[in-house]
């Protein structure tokens, strides 16, 4: 059902859980599973060589009845096995479905904050995790960029003055690039700075010294920013699924 592209783009939930792996021979035994599709999932630990046919059980929610699913392994990564779920029935693939989107969607904000300023940087990582965000701290957009280039964020929070990569820069280096991601400039920079930013696609610009009841709403705004992003991309992979 649906193609190699299409499952490499349709969401994937993350979290950890337990999944119960059958081989052909030997006694069954429990694993950790994770980066789970509708059309398949890794199994962290496992060292099971292409294209070995296994039976994968697992359970999303405590209300439902567990998965009992066919599946091939693909690729033997350091960490453990990826697969691709076989002959999958269709009621199953919808259930599957639904369940990975509505843990995609429930997932926490996950936020990356680019300040060299290391206390200021806390500061606005501490203040987001207790809103129940999740934050990954940069010191320079040099290394924004290499990370950028293995995972993404929900939204970025940049200071424009930033040690060589200025951040008006880094904005540049991410329209060339295509990365289309929320970005809020957060800096004491001039105003003709802070309209230099928005005009290159900043979504919105707070000055220092942060006034904290502008940054709780500012943060509440991303979160429904990337909640919409989140549900545009389960649409275009459903759409490119079938």
């Amino acid at each position: 059902m649906g193609n190699l592209i299409a499952s490499r783009r349709f969401p994937r939930v993350e979290a950890a859980f337990p999944v119960r792996v059958r081989e052909a021979s030997g006694p069954p035994w429990e694993g950790k599973a994770t980066d789970l599709s509708p059309f398949g999932v890794k199994v962290r630990g496992a060292s099971i060589a292409p294209p070995a046919i296994v039976r994968l059980e697992l359970s999303l929610s405590p209300t439902d009845p567990a998965f009992s699913i066919l599946a091939v392994a693909v690729r033997s990564d350091p960490d453990g096995t990826a697969f691709a779920f076989v002959n999958l029935t269709k009621p199953d693939f919808l259930r599957l479905r639904q369940q990975v989107e509505t843990l995609f969607l429930r997932r926490q904000l996950y936020l990356m904050v680019i300040e060299n300023d290391r206390d200021a940087a806390e500061m606005l990582a501490d203040y987001a995790e207790k809103l129940g965000y999740a934050a990954v701290i940069m010191p320079n957009a040099e290394e924004a960029l290499a990370y950028l280039a293995q995972d993404q964020p929900d939204a970025i929070l940049l200071d424009l003055a930033l040690p060589g990569m200025s951040g008006l820069q880094f904005l540049q280096t991410l329209a060339q690039q295509g990365l289309r991601l929320p970005v809020v400039a957060i800096s004491a920079a001039s105003e003709a700075e802070a309209v230099s930013s928005l005009k290159a696609g900043v979504l919105h610009f707070l000055q220092k010294p942060l006034d904290m009841e502008q940054f709780r709403l500012t943060l509440d705004m991303l979160e429904l920013t990337g909640t919409k992003a989140r549900l545009d991309t389960i649409e275009r992979a459903f759409q490119l699924a079938f």
